[in-house]
């Protein structure tokens, strides 16, 4: 019964006009149904036109609510539109901050190896290095709030990914809430993307700011939900707000439900819940109105990884990298020329033969007049005309023994996103350094003997 009489699912700016034609239909349509019949019977007459008026009331105010129905989703998804607009418009951002942090980090790292120890300029460029390393981590969390980050699964210990976004959530939460974290006393080890765990938290943190308009305290638990490897870790999410509303919680994670005060846009839920479910885990959400609201994430367990080996006798068997890249030929593609620069001065001093094209079609022709095989190409994922995923395609096609090492910030796109599940070791984040660049040359020359 609770359920016939329940309003569908408005955008919110249409909810408060949905419920009042909604209730004028039900009232119409039980007074023509129930009073119907007996008023017919004694004087139809008399009561019949009323009855005829109270039907067409009812059937204009059902034609009402599914006009109004049609308006919300239409508004919700010009809405979901905007948002995916400005996700693209933070992806194109991060990528060209990222290429400026990328010459920022790497030459003030190449003008140190330059300077004698113990040159004072020492220190200047090591704080030009730290303050590009804060800033690549705005750009990181820019990407994260967007939503465009492709997902990058991997071992995480989810206590030291809590500790992590703590910067984040006291900067999103202000000075009038508290933050508190309790970690669980071993390590929590989940497989999971470090940057959708951030955007668990940021949304969560943001609804329940929302649910606290004056002082209030925001509680964040991790613990082992079983003591067996197969088991769960538990992430606990607890506010001390207004509660979320009973009618509101069985559809909490459905899209364009929001539990703000305020307008939202009713998807910070939807996407946690995608989330959760994209890492194998599970979420419950539980509330009494005016005590605050808790969301328990459950993600699967597992073992912890091998622990790194002390650099020892097999890391004094590895060649060193001149006598590894001497030699090799190394196609350079990039649209920036500081950073084809950086590489070039990062590998040439090693032996390796350098081309550099500053997009797909020019480095194709760089190929085809190059005497001899390409060895590796080192692309930017994003480039003007053909993009490096097509590039090294075709590469790869013409060369089969080619190996395509990707260097790129992190935007959504399908080729990307199947890269960093694959072959992770193919891909080199943007901002990187130019002893970075040597050490996964390397490796992917070790990966082909």
């Amino acid at each position: 019964m609770q359920r016939l009489f329940a309003l569908p699912r408005f955008h919110d700016e249409d909810r408060t006009a949905a419920r009042g034609v909604y209730a004028a239909a039900w009232i119409c349509l039980v007074a023509a149904l129930l009073a119907g019949p007996l008023a017919a019977s004694l004087q139809p007459a008399r009561f019949g036109p009323y009855l005829l008026a109270a039907a067409a009331v009812a059937l204009a105010s059902l034609v009402t609510i599914v006009v109004i129905l049609h308006r919300s989703l239409g508004r919700a998804l010009r809405q979901e539109r905007e948002l995916e607009s400005q996700g693209r418009m933070a992806g194109r951002m991060a990528h060209d901050f990222n290429n400026l942090l990328t010459i920022v980090i790497g030459y003030s790292d190449a003008l140190s190896t330059r300077l004698p120890p113990g040159d004072p300029m020492h220190d200047d460029l090591r704080t030009i290095r730290e303050a590009g390393e804060r800033a690549a981590g705005v750009v990181a969390r820019l990407v994260t709030v967007s939503g465009k980050q492709p997902a990058q699964p991997r071992a995480l210990d989810l206590n030291a990914a809590v500790s992590d976004s703590r910067p984040l959530l006291e900067g999103l939460l202000g000075t009038d809430i508290e933050l508190a974290i309790a970690h669980d006393s071993e390590p929590c080890w989940v497989m999971a993307d470090a940057a959708q765990i951030r955007q668990v938290l940021t949304n969560l943190a943001l609804n329940a700011r929302q649910a606290m308009p004056g002082r209030g305290k925001l509680t964040i638990e991790t613990s082992n939900a079983g003591h067996d490897p197969a088991g769960a870790v538990r992430l606990t999410v607890r506010d001390t707000g207004t509660g979320i509303p009973e009618d509101v919680l069985p559809h909490l994670f459905e899209p364009f439900v929001t539990t703000k005060r305020a307008a939202g846009a009713g998807l910070g839920l939807a996407e946690i819940y995608g989330i959760v479910k994209q890492n194998g885990g599970r979420i419950a959400a539980s509330s009494f109105p005016g005590r605050g609201a808790a969301f328990a994430i459950y993600l699967p367990r597992i073992p912890p990884p091998p622990v790194p080996s002390v650099a020892g006798a097999a890391d004094a068997a590895k060649p060193p990298a001149t006598a590894a890249l001497a030699g090799r030929a190394v196609l350079i593609v990039d649209d920036e020329p500081a950073i084809r620069k950086l590489i070039r001065q990062a590998l040439a001093p090693h032996g390796c033969a350098i081309l550099e094209a500053g997009g797909g079609e020019e480095a194709l022709a760089a190929a085809a007049v190059h005497e001899g095989k390409i060895d590796i190409a080192i692309v930017d994922f994003v480039l003007p005309g053909l993009n490096g995923f097509d590039l090294a395609l075709e590469l790869e096609r013409n060369s089969p023994a080619l190996k395509t090492l990707y260097v790129s910030s992190a935007i959504e796109s399908i080729g990307m996103a199947s890269l960093l599940r694959h072959a992770p070791e193919r891909v080199l984040p943007k901002p990187f350094t130019a002893d970075q660049v040597v050490e996964r040359v390397l490796a992917l020359f070790r990966d082909r003997a």
